[in-house]
C-alpha cells in the first residue's frame, strides 16, 4: 500500500480518539480508502518511463538525419526538388513516424508541463514537415506499391487527427499546472479553495491549425497519388506503342544505306522508350 494510505488510516485513528466525534461519521469515510487505493495506482500506472522518451528521441532522430541526407543529396546533384533517396514511404519508414510522434497519439495522459505541452505540439508541426518531405518519394513507386503506403499513411494521420481533436475537446491538450501561481476562491461556508492549474487556449488553436495542415497534406498525397497512377497508366502505354513499333520497323527493315529520316525515326522511337520506360526518373 502506498503513503496516502497509511495516512488516511492514521487520520482516522486520531478521529476515533475524540470522543466527540460520532462514530457513523468515522465509518462513513472508510469507503474513501478504496478510492485512494485507486487514485495511487493509477499514479503508479501514469508514471513517466524515460526509456519511451529515449525511444521516440531515436526515432526522432533516425527521421531528421535522413531528411537531411535527402536535402544534401538534391544540393549536391543539382535537383532542388529534394528527391527522397534514404527517407521514403515504406513499412519501416511509417514505423519510425508512428514512434516518433506517440506523444499527441497519447489521449488521456497528462503532460502538465510547459515542455511537455511544447512537445507534444511540436510532434504536430514535424509529422507536417515528414509529409512535406516525403511527396517527392511517391513518383519512385509501383502502383501496387502507392496504393497500399498511400493507405497506411492515410490510417496514421487519420487516427492522429481524431485523437488530436479529442484532446482539444477534452482539454488535455491545453492544460498545464504551474507551482509558482496559486489561485484561491472562497466558498459559502468561508472555505478557501487552491487550485495551481491554468488552461491555455492557446494551445488548443494551435494544434487546430496543425490538424487542418496534416488534412490538407493528406488530401494532397491523395490527388498527387491518383495523378501519378494515371500518368503512369499513360506513359506505359506510350511506351508498349513505341516499343511494338520499334520491333515491327527492326523485323521489316531491308539492310541498306541508312538514311537520315531512318536514322532521326530509330533516335525517336528509342527516345521515346527510353523517356517513358522509368516514369519515376
Amino acid at each position: 500500500m502506498g503513503s496516502g494510505i497509511f495516512e488516511y488510516f492514521h487520520i482516522l485513528d486520531q478521529l476515533r480518539s475524540y470522543s466527540n466525534v460520532p462514530k457513523e461519521l468515522i465509518y462513513s469515510l472508510r469507503p474513501y480508502i478504496l478510492l485512494i487505493y485507486r487514485s495511487e495506482q493509477q499514479n503508479k500506472f501514469s508514471e513517466p518511463m524515460p526509456w519511451i522518451g529515449i525511444y521516440i528521441t531515436f526515432a526522432s532522430l533516425f527521421c531528421i538525419l535522413s531528411m537531411v541526407a535527402d536535402l544534401l543529396h538534391g544540393f549536391r546533384n543539382r535537383k532542388f526538388w529534394f528527391p527522397c533517396k534514404y527517407f521514403t514511404i515504406n513499412a519501416a519508414s511509417l514505423t519510425v513516424i508512428a514512434v516518433a510522434i506517440k506523444l499527441p497519439m497519447d489521449l488521456t495522459t497528462l503532460m502538465p508541463g510547459y515542455v511537455d505541452l511544447a512537445a507534444k505540439i511540436g510532434s504536430l508541426s514535424f509529422m507536417c514537415t515528414m509529409m512535406a518531405n516525403l511527396l517527392p518519394s511517391l513518383a519512385t513507386m509501383s502502383i501496387k506499391e502507392l496504393v497500399s503506403n498511400i493507405i497506411a499513411l492515410a490510417v496514421l494521420v487519420i487516427t492522429l487527427v481524431v485523437n488530436v481533436c479529442i484532446q482539444i475537446n477534452t482539454g488535455v491538450i491545453s492544460y498545464h499546472e504551474d507551482d509558482d501561481q496559486y489561485f484561491y476562491t472562497v466558498n459559502e461556508a468561508g472555505i478557501s479553495q487552491y487550485n495551481m492549474y491554468t488552461y491555455t487556449p492557446g494551445n488548443g488553436f494551435i494544434a487546430s491549425l496543425y490538424v487542418f495542415m496534416l488534412l490538407s497534406l493528406l488530401i494532397i498525397y491523395a490527388c498527387s497519388s491518383l495523378a501519378i497512377i494515371k500518368s503512369t497508366q499513360i506513359l506505359e502505354s506510350k511506351y508498349q506503342v513505341a516499343h511494338r513499333k520499334a520491333l515491327k520497323d527492326e523485323e521489316f527493315h531491308q539492310p541498306g544505306i541508312l538514311t537520315i529520316e531512318k536514322l532521326k525515326q530509330h533516335v525517336s522511337n528509342y527516345w521515346i522508350m527510353a523517356g517513358t520506360g522509368n516514369p519515376s526518373s
